[in-house]
């Protein structure tokens, strides 16, 4: 209860925009009587992400459990796209609480020091994540999967974002960004409405992201 305390008291803003995502998510899921399992990865979802947003090595332990739980759901709308995506979500994730502990902030170690991309190394990494994606297509379109158009805009960018994740590149988020608005109307069209207020939350944490992670960048 004091870890918790402390933090709303070093982070007013972060609790409030935390609470009204988890909010968000109750209102969904009561609204439209969704399924446990949404409500179950929306909060933890809200609540890794925010925990991402102010750069706090502790977000894993919720990004573990907003994974498992979205895996379920994806398994049930033919979401191949977003289920491997998961997957490799998993496995990368296992380097990057190595990573982030490596990259700790000196004055507090609850918190990764940011990084930059060179313009080079983003204009490229751009170029590589738009044919990828396009090739993605190619191959889900002759599955049966149901939206393969915004299943590869939301997996390919997702991976890139991941990997810039870990290695704590600020750059991360331009990338969530396109596949948070991309995931909203993914999940519009798929009817679950828990998802699409996650993704909607999602997308404003993007900015709340890239204010945080701004500062300090080597």
């Amino acid at each position: 209860m004091s870890n918790i305390i402390s933090y709303i008291n070093k982070n007013r803003f972060g609790a409030l925009f935390m609470l009204f995502g988890i909010m968000l998510q109750i209102f969904s899921f009561y609204y439209t009587k969704g399924s446990t399992i949404s409500l179950i990865s929306g909060i933890a979802g809200i609540i890794s992400v925010v925990l991402c947003a102010q750069r706090k090595i502790s977000f894993y332990v919720f990004a573990w459990i907003q994974l498992i739980t979205y895996v379920y759901l994806c398994i049930g709308q033919h979401l191949y796209g977003e289920i491997t995506e998961n997957i490799f979500y998993a496995i990368s994730m296992l380097y990057g609480m190595y990573a982030w502990n490596k990259h700790k902030d000196t004055q507090d170690n609850t918190l990764v020091h940011p990084r930059t991309l060179k313009p080079k190394s983003l204009v490229f990494t751009c170029i590589i994540g738009i044919l990828a994606t396009v090739g993605l297509y190619e191959i889900l379109y002759i599955t049966n999967d149901t939206q393969p158009f915004m299943d590869s805009i939301t997996t390919v960018p997702a991976i890139i974002a991941q990997i810039l994740l870990i290695q704590c590149y600020r750059e991360q988020w331009y990338f969530w960004l396109i596949i948070d608005v991309g995931s909203i109307f993914m999940w519009l069209i798929a009817g679950n409405y828990n998802m699409m207020c996650q993704f909607i939350f999602w997308t404003i944490n993007c900015l709340y992201g890239l204010k945080n992670w701004k500062h300090e960048l080597y």
